[in-house]
């Protein structure tokens, strides 16, 4: 390498010269040093407001919200709920609610005591969020339960509403396949993320004709989700 200084028509000054490369001290353009300056300067700024001070919702956040008014709405759906899986304050009422309304059955951790285990990755009705969703709103009714030889549940809709029916769904999402220990054994079949909603229809035991999905008698108490 050698420090060879001479003048170029096009690049200008030559410094250096190794193996016949010429390199030239040149002046980077000013608008790409305005740009790179102002990338830094954007970047400190966005800490600052979404991370350090969170003057702001983030882009996940506000998806998150506008998925909770969409459910608010009644327009429900597996990706909905999925995403209510995800916000943390949706998770906390979910759990606040289960504690109060379903522990007596599934167990304080969703552990299976009287009902089944919610937190291995077998389910007696389906374990999609929309299947999981449709268990609560609707119960399990006599029907339903002799198919899947479980206990029946009665629906939940009208007392808890649908928020938060959502939002006890975000939470058992949490806590499906994780396996808490003391558990009920497995019930029902293995849950598989991967197959379509079709698939999942098909896991999921028919109601018997004339049947209402709404029916539950009073020795159906017990939850069968």
């Amino acid at each position: 390498m050698g420090d060879v200084k001479r003048t170029d028509e096009i690049q200008g000054e030559i410094i250096h010269v190794y193996d016949g490369i010429e390199e030239a001290d040149n002046a980077l353009p000013m608008w790409w040093l305005w740009t790179f300056y102002g990338a830094i300067a954007f970047a400190i700024g966005y800490w600052f407001v979404y991370e350090e001070f969170e003057m702001a919702s983030s882009t996940p956040e506000l998806f998150a919200e506008a998925m909770a008014a969409r459910a608010a709405a009644g327009d429900v759906d597996a990706e909905t709920l999925q995403v209510l899986a995800g916000d943390a304050a949706t998770v906390a009422e979910g759990r606040e609610t289960f504690q109060t309304t379903c522990a007596a059955c599934h167990g304080a951790e969703g552990q299976g005591q009287i009902g089944p285990n919610l937190t291995d990755d077998a389910w007696l009705h389906g374990g999609g969020p929309l299947q999981i969703y449709g268990s609560i709103l609707d119960g399990i009714s006599s029907d339903r339960a002799r198919l899947a030889g479980s206990s029946g549940m009665p629906e939940w809709g009208a007392a808890l509403g649908q928020r938060r029916v959502q939002a006890v769904t975000a939470y058992l999402l949490t806590v499906r396949n994780t396996n808490v220990q003391g558990g009920r054994p497995a019930e029902g079949e293995p849950f598989d993320p991967n197959a379509s909603p079709e698939e999942r229809e098909a896991e999921t035991p028919e109601e018997a004709p004339g049947e209402s999905e709404h029916a539950v008698t009073g020795d159906e108490a017990p939850p069968g989700a």
